[in-house]
């Protein structure tokens, strides 16, 4: 069964501190404000995820759960440890077999990973055309399987702007 996999890098964060942790990070009240728009975009196009699969950083976590609530309440929002930073591409697909039955899943994440997260799922291959994630902007890409069996196809990869500016047609 084919599968759409959003990837959505989290929106604007908290500048970190001296003696704060990554992880703790929490959006901005404007990276919110902006997230919201982004999500409108998000449903006018009909997206629509079975099951949002968030970093288990609290930024990442607040974006999933905030485009839940706006575009899919029904679906299903859960922390999946390999989207963290530092992830490869395929520690990241490895445990997606269990969600094969979705026909649209979103992984929330962070830059630089996910773009080369985009570029495994369409080359085979991390490093060779890795897309440049703005925060709050997403990529759809459909897939035949999950897990992979063949590269996947690009159907389209929108800034935050484009995305808020399609919300507000």
């Amino acid at each position: 069964m084919s599968c759409t996999l959003y990837l959505l890098r989290h929106g604007i964060a908290e500048v970190g501190g001296p003696n704060a942790s990554d992880a703790d990070r929490s959006l901005t009240e404007d990276g919110t404000r902006k997230l919201a728009g982004v999500a409108a975009g998000l449903k006018r196009l009909g997206v629509a995820p079975d099951v949002v699969l968030s970093s288990p950083l609290r930024r990442a976590e607040q974006t999933a759960a905030l485009v839940a609530e706006i575009i899919a309440r029904d679906a299903r929002v859960e922390i999946y440890p390999p989207l963290a930073p530092g992830h490869k591409p395929t520690d990241v697909l490895q445990g997606l077999g269990r969600h094969r039955r979705a026909r649209q899943l979103m992984l929330v994440g962070h830059q630089p990973d996910l773009g080369e997260l985009a570029s495994f799922l369409l080359t085979g291959g991390a490093d060779v055309t890795p897309l440049p994630f703005k925060k709050g902007g997403v990529a759809a890409i459909d897939v035949t399987a999950l897990p992979l069996r063949d590269p996947g196809v690009l159907e389209w990869f929108l800034t935050p702007r484009q995305l808020r500016a399609i919300g507000r047609r």
